[in-house]
């Protein structure tokens, strides 16, 4: 005995969304509707790994992977049988598995694997772009975040079954899309103007940088002030200082590195950090805590770029011995001895907000230099430099991840020292630059909103609130009725 269709009016009934259980609020001609009320999902077949090739033959077919979307690198072929799942050009598919669920993919043919699943829609009902974008949408995707949190093997047409899914009237529909595709191809215009100007950023800052600590960028300036003392005369007074010192120092710098220094003004002199450093030391390794009340720790993670980021902070007693042993002050600098190999090396100036109020741990090193009202933001710019980072990386040893650079490896790292005067006249200018470029930098910022962009201009769609809505357009109802009475058939 054959099973009974259901009517028009049952079929309607179990596919609208009643209005109180709408997710938003939509204008009066479109209807909500559960996904697969009009939609299918089919999932593809996985053929044995034995039947693949890596060129066409005949009688085979491309085999459509996820990756396959992103690069033709790694083509695949297979025997074309009957039982293999095929797609078009044009068709939807959604990702079904891992890091890639959700993703949503066309314009290729073939057959498609079980990692994929087609998206079957009534086609002169359902605009295919429109269903592209609403599928993006957080219409869909959000459900489909909840359920790959829960279900490792991926989704099934089942698991869509309870989507709650906006329908306009398909002119509607035409030019959500239209406006849709309009709207996202300003915003990636935008965002590859955003990174051409960060390339420019980063060339022109390295270029600058060069240039200050090769003596170009004040050679007129020198010309200038041909009066000045040089740094050789200003070593001498350093060196006075520090026979009051006590500093353990053991040179660690290759001689080949030596040998490869470039030559520098007549006025200027290659020396060591450590010819400039009073005092330096590890920081804490006692235990913090998240009480906001007690003194900040800086950490690894607090240096970025140069500046200090004071987020995640940590924490130790007020009365804690280490604060005390290990103060900051104004002009110290933090040097970064221990993270990954990109971002070991890192150092900042401690600044007078700074200065007194904080502490920091051992993953990082307090370097106090004589003449640090000078000499620290110099030195700083000089470390954080492709130039002194080169030399720094050459030193650096690596284990488990993690890149280290001890402060003997760091005392040892050759600087091109000017005179006392030109050294502030570098550093005024770095500084200057530097205020300038964040400013600029900021107009850029908008790149890390460009997703939250995207989705906002999809959750406007299809809401009804891209102003392209015309209610005097027949509801979407009608549509909806047309597409389940072919069920009826």
């Amino acid at each position: 005995m054959s099973k009974k269709k259901k009517t028009i009016e049952e079929l309607l009934e179990e596919a609208l969304v009643p209005k109180e259980e709408q997710t938003y609020e939509v204008p009066e001609n479109w209807v909500y509707f559960k996904f697969t009320s009009i939609f299918d999902v089919q999932g593809g077949t996985q053929p044995p790994k034995s039947q693949f090739v890596d060129e066409e033959r005949e009688g085979y077919v491309r085999l459509v992977q996820i990756r396959d979307f992103s690069s033709d690198k790694y083509k695949t072929y297979i025997p074309n049988t009957q039982k293999l799942r095929k797609m078009k050009e044009e068709d939807i598919l959604i990702a079904r598995y891992g890091a890639s669920i959700g993703r949503i993919l066309t314009g290729l043919s073939g057959a498609y694997n079980v990692a994929l699943a087609k998206v079957v829609y009534p086609k002169g009902k359902v605009d295919k772009k429109f269903l592209f974008w609403l599928l993006k949408s957080e219409h869909f995707q959000i459900p489909l975040m909840g359920i790959s949190r829960s279900a490792q093997s991926g989704f099934n047409k089942n698991d869509l079954s309870y989507f709650k899914m906006p329908l306009p009237p398909l002119n509607e529909q035409k030019r959500i899309a239209e406006k849709v595709e309009r709207l996202l191809s300003k915003i990636e215009e935008a965002k590859q103007l955003i990174e051409e100007a960060k390339e420019t950023f980063e060339l022109r800052r390295a270029a600058i940088l060069d240039k200050a600590f090769r003596g170009e960028l004040t050679r007129k300036w020198r010309g200038e002030n041909a009066d000045i003392t040089t740094a050789n005369e200003w070593i001498e007074q350093i060196n006075l200082l520090k026979e009051g010192t006590k500093t353990k120092y053991k040179d660690q710098l290759d001689s080949s590195i030596l040998e490869k220094l470039y030559k520098l003004p007549k006025e200027w002199k290659w020396v060591r950090l450590n010819d400039l450093i009073e005092a330096s030391t590890y920081g804490t390794s006692a235990k913090t805590n998240d009480d906001v009340t007690g003194t900040p720790v800086l950490r690894m993670g607090n240096i970025v770029d140069g500046y200090l980021e004071l987020n995640n902070l940590k924490y130790l007693p007020n009365n804690h011995e280490d604060v005390l042993k290990y103060d900051l002050q104004t002009n110290d600098l933090l040097f970064n001895r221990t993270n990954s190999y990109e971002l070991v090396g890192k150092t900042s100036v401690i600044t007078e907000d700074v200065s007194e109020r904080f502490t920091f741990a051992s993953y990082l090193i307090r370097v106090r230099l004589f003449y640090k009202d000078f000499l620290a933001s110099y030195v700083s710019h000089y470390i954080n430099s492709h130039v002194g980072r080169k030399i720094l990386l050459s030193m650096v040893t690596q284990q488990v991840g993690q890149a280290n650079i001890n402060s003997q490896k760091l005392a040892s790292l050759p600087i091109p020292l000017p005179s006392q005067e030109e050294v502030m006249e570098i550093t005024n200018w770095l500084n200057n630059y530097r205020e300038l470029e964040s400013k600029q930098k900021e107009m850029i910022l908008v790149e890390e909103n460009i997703e939250a962009l995207k989705q906002s201009i999809l959750s406007k769609a299809f809401r009804g609130e891209l102003g392209t809505n015309d209610p005097g357009e027949e509801s979407a109802i009608e549509l909806l009725k047309e597409v389940l009475q072919e069920q009826v058939k």
